[in-house]
This record gives C-alpha cells, structure tokens and sequence, in this order.
C-alpha cells in the first residue's frame, strides 16, 4: 500500500470517528417513508396485570328494607311506614295518603331534620334516611275555592225596568217639602240671574266700602262663589247687562 493509500485510510478513520462520537437527534415531526416502514408493527413483550375481580360492597348503611316514622307535629298524628331502598319519596307519601294523615300527595311535605325530601329522589339518595328515622309531616293549606262566575253574579241582580215620564201609570203624587224648595231654589236662581240685582249689589258695595277699589273687591269675590249656580249663557248673559267680566271684574 502506498504512502498515498494509508493517508486516505487514516483520512477517512477520523471522520468516521468524528461522526460517530455525535448524537443522532430526529426531529419530533420526523416520519418515515412508506417504503421504509417496517410492514409489521414491533411489539413489545409486556406482561399484562391480572384481571381485577369484583368485591363485595361493603356500604350497607342503607338496608333493602327500611321501618320509619312519619309524625304531624300539628295534630300529633304518626304512622309507622315500611318500604324498599329503591322506592321513591313519592311512593311513601302516597302511604301517608292510604293512611289518612293528608288528602293527597300535592298537599304533603315531607321533612327530615328541616331538610325537604324531593319527590322524584329516592330512599337511598339520602344518606340519614335509615331504618328508624322519623319523618316530619308538613300539610299545605289548601286552595281558596274558585269564585262565582261573573255570569252568576250578574243573573243575581234585580231585574230594572225603564218606563217613559210621560206615563200616566208611573206618576205619583207631588211631594209638597220638594215642592217649596224648588220653588224656593227657582227664586232665588231667578234673583241670581238679573242683571239689575248685580248693578244694585255694586252701587252697595261701594257705597258702604267707600272706595270703589275694595267695592269691585268685594263684588268679585261674591260674583265667584255664584258662579258655581250659573251656567255658561247665564255668566255672559249678566256680564252683558250689568257691564262685568267673567270673574267678576267691574269694567
């Protein structure tokens, strides 16, 4: 082998060294071709645990078959009930029926220790409902009973018959008391509404005040509290005539 040769040898035998002393590191996302898949997956030799085997429950605080007490603390009333672990709230409550300490289910609520038992739970889903409990019964008062039909109430009224004032048959005898007082009321509205009467009040009036302001004063207020007698066509009627405004304002 020539001097040439063995350089190449020892060239070749370091780089080789050189790379065999650096990790080879694959990129996570690395994947190899299909053709360089092997065609049947490598399986590893792992022994597998034994199979668990099932073990007895050893809850036990709620027995298949449960004794308790329901009690009415208003009436003092119980009943001692016996049902299944399985059974509903509802189901005991439809004994408390069939035992007749309340009218129905809807009515009932059923208590252990203040807290409600729901009716779609069931025995079991309450962990201090045990054999022995005691169960407080509360009962709801009952409806308001459904009011009379507005229909009913109205056939109960008198019946009202409309006649014409013009009918003989319907007239009666004028009563003498209301015949002076509307005679009375006719004078005084007739009074009320002569123009001439308010002309003579404010010749008085100012007459006695001696001054025409406090006259007019006077006039207005007392033209005021007659108003509320005094129709519309009546005010402008003595405003006309009498030469006054609508509140009682002498012009």
């Amino acid at each position: 082998m020539s001097i040439v040769d063995n350089y190449e040898v020892d060239l070749l035998s370091s780089i080789y060294k050189s790379i065999q002393s650096k990790p080879i590191t694959i990129p996570a996302h690395a994947k190899l071709n299909l053709c360089d898949r092997e065609k049947k997956p490598h399986i590893v030799d792992i022994p597998m645990a034994d199979i668990p085997t099932a073990e007895p429950s050893t809850s036990g605080s709620v027995p298949s078959e449960l004794k308790f007490t329901v009690k009415n603390i208003k009436t003092a009333q119980k009943v001692d009930i016996s049902t299944q672990s399985t059974s509903s709230i509802k189901d005991i409550k439809q004994a408390v029926v069939d035992a007749h300490l309340a009218d129905s289910i809807d009515a009932q609520r059923l208590l252990l220790k203040g807290k409600a038992l729901l009716n779609d739970k069931l025995v079991k889903d309450y962990e201090g409902l045990t054999s022995g409990a005691t169960l407080t019964l509360m009962l709801r008062a009952p409806s308001a009973p459904p009011t009379e039909p507005a229909s009913r109430q109205a056939s109960n009224l008198p019946e009202v018959s409309l006649t014409s004032a013009d009918n003989d048959s319907t007239r009666t005898a004028a009563d003498p008391a209301i015949d002076s007082q509307s005679v009375k009321k006719s004078d005084y509205d007739k009074t009320l509404t002569d123009p001439a009467f308010w002309k003579k009040l404010s010749g008085f009036l100012n007459q006695e005040f001696k001054n025409d302001e406090y006259g007019r004063r006077a006039l207005e207020t007392f033209f005021l509290s007659a108003k509320t007698s005094l129709s519309p066509s009546e005010i402008a009627f003595i405003r006309e005539q009498a030469g006054f405004e609508a509140m009682g304002k002498q012009e």
